[in-house]
């Protein structure tokens, strides 16, 4: 049990790392519970802090199945903001001291700067030479707490003694560092099968004796690279290699020939063994012999954070391409109604078209770093619905349809007929709906009804039986100069205007 050691922590940088613990997250019951009386808690937790009685909270654990199959810890959101106050003063300490080429969870960094540098590497070989790509066995259940605690201590001591932080924060520091490693993650399972099937050795649970961090927590992410620092030394150093990328605990060294890459692979299993207590991940070779790691030709290209990376382009990982297929494909069985005559009826309330967006944006920008726009062109071709919610320009980018442009109601009907010419328009006025129709002339004018809400239904299952395409807008809000905000949220499109 750790003793109770004051930090110093007022109640600004508790804001300050409150901020950061909301920035991008889902507004989880547990967020919402605790901005409900946040400057109470924020209040709390100084105290709880200062008094040195702070402890972490049980943390709820749940599964995951995309990109693998693994366990997720969820920690208190209380403990998140804790997180943030001292991974913010710990960052100045260790950044000086950590490799240019070690690009997990750090600022300036990412997957796609690791990538890039691959590409530079192997460019400045002129696509010459070998690479091998390793990985560690079950990385975060296997970290052995006392010989990361035993880093961090020794980083503190070293940064009281040049005098870059004093004795006092340094002892507050090593004391929250220890209550987070000190014991295993109190865990809260919510779906106990999932966790059945998930196997033993990947279960925090399951870790041998004083290993494992929790995979969610912003300091695990942080105390990753604190803990494989010392194989980044290793290889810099002592093996002067110079072509090196890390991002986690996937890591690929480039050199002139395997002879060299054997050496290397040994000398580094030898080192994670006795150092750290790791082991590195085993897979099947083409004879069927279990080895560590890929060995192959650069000409080859390396199978990389995602990219299939080549010395003068990239191409996106299949895995990824037939995840985004699946998920598309699932989402058009769900959303997409197939009728009489092949016709297509998309109908569409805001969270789902949010949700779209997000796989679609997430999907589009990782394609986004590679040579993909051919890839990006045959999807839209296998999904035709997505045409109707999207315009994909020539280089590929997505620009939604759905929401109508305009600061009037009349440039609102203008963009929406403009983008539907042939389609039959309903658009929402308060209680009413407008309907304009493809055709207009001076004797017979487009608006030719005004039809009230409960009856809309019926005017659309007209249309549907004589295969006239229609779009729907309904009012969603106001915009900033109070005119209403207007979407789009059904289409109806027979085959022949497909």
């Amino acid at each position: 049990m750790s003793p109770p050691i004051s930090v110093a922590a007022t109640f600004s940088e508790c804001y300050r790392a409150f901020l950061k613990a909301r920035r991008g997250k889902r507004p989880s019951a547990n967020k919402l519970r605790f901005e409900l009386r946040w400057i109470d808690r924020l209040c709390q937790l100084r105290d709880a802090l200062q008094a040195g009685t702070w402890q972490p909270s049980p943390a709820r654990a749940f599964i995951v199945n995309h990109p693998k199959t693994r366990e997720i810890h969820a920690p208190d959101f209380a403990d998140r903001v804790v997180h943030h106050w001292l991974v913010e003063r710990l960052e100045p300490l260790f950044e000086p001291v950590f490799i240019h080429d070690s690009y997990a969870n750090r600022v300036g960094k990412g997957t796609h700067a690791a990538v890039d540098r691959l590409q530079d590497f192997m460019r400045s070989r002129n696509g010459q030479g070998w690479y091998l790509q390793l990985d560690i066995h079950n990385f975060f259940n296997s970290i052995h707490r006392p010989t990361l605690y035993g880093c961090i201590v020794r980083r503190l001591d070293l940064s009281v003694r040049k005098g870059r932080i004093d004795a006092e924060m340094a002892l507050a520091l090593r004391s929250l560092c220890h209550k987070l490693l000190e014991t295993k993650v109190q865990e809260r399972v919510d779906d106990p099968a999932a966790a059945a099937r998930l196997p033993l050795h990947k279960r925090l649970a399951n870790a041998r004796p004083g290993c494992g961090i929790p995979v969610g927590n912003l300091t695990s992410q942080f105390f990753a690279n604190v803990y494989l620092d010392a194989l980044d030394q290793f290889v810099k150093h002592q093996l002067r290699c110079r072509h090196y990328v890390r991002y986690v605990d996937d890591f690929v060294l480039l050199a002139d020939d395997p002879a060299t890459l054997e050496h290397w692979r040994d000398a580094i299993a030898l080192f994670l063994r006795d150092t750290l207590q790791l082991s590195l991940k085993q897979g099947a070779g083409s004879d069927g012999v279990f080895v560590y790691g890929t060995m192959q030709p650069l000409s080859q290209g390396i199978d990389f954070l995602g990219y299939r990376v080549f010395t003068q382009y990239r191409l996106v990982r299949p895995r990824v391409v037939r995840h985004c297929r699946d998920k598309l494909t699932r989402w058009s069985r769900r959303h997409v109604r197939l009728g009489a005559c092949s016709s297509l009826r998309l109908k569409l309330n805001s969270p789902e078209l949010a949700q779209l967006h997000a796989v679609l944006a997430s999907y589009w920008g990782h394609f986004s770093h590679a040579n993909s726009v051919r890839l990006r062109r045959r999807l839209w071709a296998e999904f035709p619905a997505l045409s109707l919610l999207y315009d994909l320009w020539p280089d590929g980018s997505l620009h939604p349809r759905w929401i109508v442009h305009g600061v009037t109601l009349g440039q609102q009907i203008q963009a929406v007929r403009q983008a539907w010419p042939a389609a039959t328009v309903l658009i929402q006025e308060g209680n009413r709906f407008s309907v304009w129709y493809p055709w207009q002339n001076r004797r017979n004018p487009a608006l030719m009804a005004r039809v009230p809400c409960r009856y809309t239904a019926r005017w659309l299952a007209r249309y549907r039986t004589l295969n006239q395409p229609y779009v729907v807008v309904v009012q969603t809000g106001w915009l900033r100069h109070g005119v209403r905000r207007r979407e789009v949220r059904e289409w109806f499109v027979p085959d022949s205007f497909l």
